[in-house]
């Protein structure tokens, strides 16, 4: 059963370099700028850390690869961002979906390409 349509889903994994308050703080505020000033295609955006953990994660949903390349090109020079880079380190991005020639391109601008794990196309599921 062909997936086409259901998007982009990135799981991020940070290593929390300023603990679970600062994480929290620049999260939190990322999140209110995403959600008034972000890229359109961004349909979830979504940040978790648990109690004592030294690790916090995001999940996002993308309506599809420019959705991607257009938040990150709108928002990485944002203070808000700059907040997230300062209280967290990303360890690791598991994509979830397509990844398209512009997303590679920029992921190996940003010297992220050792960070990914690429977990293919659905190959079945529904999306409601």
């Amino acid at each position: 059963m062909m997936m086409a349509g259901i998007g982009i889903t990135v799981v991020n994994r940070y290593r929390l370099v300023s603990g679970r308050q600062a994480f929290l703080t620049a999260t939190t505020a990322l999140v209110r700028r995403v959600q008034r000033d972000g890229h359109r295609g961004v349909l979830d955006y979504r940040f978790f850390c648990t109690e004592g953990s030294e690790e916090g994660q995001a999940v996002v949903r993308y309506r599809d690869a420019e959705a991607w390349v257009g938040h990150h090109d709108l928002a990485m020079g944002w203070p808000e961002m700059a907040a997230l880079r300062a209280a967290a380190e990303l360890e690791e991005i598991t994509f979830f979906g397509p990844i398209s020639d512009a997303m590679r391109v920029w992921i190996d601008a940003m010297g992220l390409a050792g960070k990914v794990r690429h977990q293919g196309e659905a190959v079945a599921g529904f999306c409601r």
